[in-house]
């Protein structure tokens, strides 16, 4: 296992697409930093990302089925 991915290589690996990514980096839900002009992504922002708790979106606060 890396310990740093490049975008391509993080998205080729979670299989999300790479502009899912950079908005999650822009939202700043996915760390990441520059060397260069290389972004890098720590594995294990990574998986926290793909593996964290999400609560009930705004459409579902109350609906009881």
């Amino acid at each position: 296992m890396a310990i740093t991915y490049t975008l391509k290589k993080a998205s080729e690996e979670c299989g999300l697409s790479m502009r899912t990514l950079q908005y999650a980096i822009g939202r700043g839900e996915l760390e990441s930093f520059l060397i260069g002009r290389r972004r890098l992504i720590p594995a294990r922002s990574l998986e926290q990302f793909l593996f964290r708790k999400k609560g009930p979106t705004a459409g579902q606060k109350g609906k009881a089925r």
